[in-house]
């Protein structure tokens, strides 16, 4: 692998990138529990990998640091210009701390480009976005550069994708289920299934959802399998009777589970991902079959055993990385405890990658 002051400048997926020593201000911060109290400033040279936006007499690239983001801009005759996302408290009139914005990208555009009446014009109605400030460097390279005539632009390629993106893929898991604490009614097994996710544009929401199929089995209930003969004695008069027995019989099932929910994640090193997640899981239980003890009497129905059960609310926390995801989620209501813990893997491509370019082949 290349180190970046190998990489001095290269082109990866549509996007320029560009390897030089740049003036970033390190107080700008963004992050609500780091925040400074009053504006301060804390410039020096640092030696970046950045990402070219604009390239021409006026350039631009972009810095995205975990505190902001920042756009940098350079024109010949002039210092590099730091436009940075910033935050800072403030102490209110009523004694308050206050979150002040701090980004007056706008005015330092107006005295940076001030002798180019076009790019003056752009101000008003630039946002601080690659987009926004990409059209008053622009409009100074159109129209107040020596050479005339935009600068190439890297702009559409480096504009991130804003669209959903669906996942599905496979998992399995092992699944403990305790009923009724009381009796020790439990069962544990595994089950497998379907998933399906779809990104959010922001691409740390989700709304998520998955089918799983598994055997369940246990106790199903009592039967008489016979009776015990006994007589007694009222007011001199004899009377027969019989007291039933009864035994306990088992049962096997099929287990259909579906979730439905929301999960959010949050970056880790690696593209690697942590995850919470919740929503509403709802069981099947149908297809009953049950081993009866001997000479039992009756056989119960399928009909009063299979149920549909309602919907109850889930939570769960989570890993991922690239296709493979780890997830343990569960519910707990009145004496029902239900414990999932599931792998799954993405089938198909990522959405977001960029298509790969078949090298060239000999002529």
């Amino acid at each position: 692998m290349f180190k970046p002051r190998q990489l001095r400048v290269f082109t990866a997926g549509g996007r320029h990138f560009s390897y030089e020593a740049l003036p970033l201000d390190h107080a700008a911060e963004t992050r609500p529990d780091r925040l400074s109290r009053g504006y301060s400033a804390n410039v020096h040279v640092d030696s970046v990998l950045a990402e070219v936006l604009v390239e021409g007499p006026a350039s631009m690239l972009r810095v995205v640091r975990i505190s902001a983001t920042h756009y940098l801009v350079r024109r010949v005759g002039q210092p590099v210009l730091d436009l940075s996302e910033r935050k800072y408290l403030h102490i209110g009139r009523y004694g308050a701390l206050e979150v002040i914005n701090g980004n007056n990208y706008q005015a330092q555009l107006e005295l940076y480009f001030g002798d180019c009446p076009a790019a003056i014009r752009e101000l008003p109605r630039a946002e601080f976005t690659s987009a926004g400030l990409a059209a008053v460097v622009q409009a100074f390279n159109a129209t107040c550069a020596p050479t005339g005539g935009p600068a190439r632009s890297w702009l559409t390629q480096t504009e991130p994708r804003r669209n959903r993106a669906a996942h599905l893929g496979v998992m399995a898991s092992g699944r403990y289920l305790l009923y009724s604490p009381d009796d020790g009614s439990r069962w544990l097994g595994p089950t497998g299934g379907i998933y399906g996710e779809v990104l959010l544009p922001n691409r740390t929401v989700s709304l998520y959802g998955d089918l799983n199929l598994g055997r369940v089995g246990g106790r199903g209930g009592s039967v008489q399998t016979g009776s015990t003969p006994g007589t007694t004695v009222v007011g001199g008069v004899v009377y027969n009777y019989s007291i039933p027995v009864y035994s306990d019989f088992t049962y096997q099932a099929w287990l259909v589970a579906a979730r439905v929910g929301v999960r959010r994640y949050f970056p880790l090193l690696h593209e690697q991902q942590f995850f919470l997640s919740g929503g509403f899981a709802s069981d099947v239980i149908a297809g009953r079959r049950f081993t009866l003890p001997a000479g039992a009497m009756a056989t119960p129905s399928s009909r009063n055993f299979d149920n549909i059960g309602l919907p109850l609310p889930y939570v769960g926390v989570g890993w991922r990385s690239r296709r493979v995801a780890v997830g343990l989620d569960g519910l707990v209501l009145d004496r029902l405890y239900d414990l999932r813990l599931g792998v799954s893997y993405r089938l198909g491509s990522n959405p977001d990658a960029a298509p790969r370019k078949q090298a060239a082949g000999p002529r």
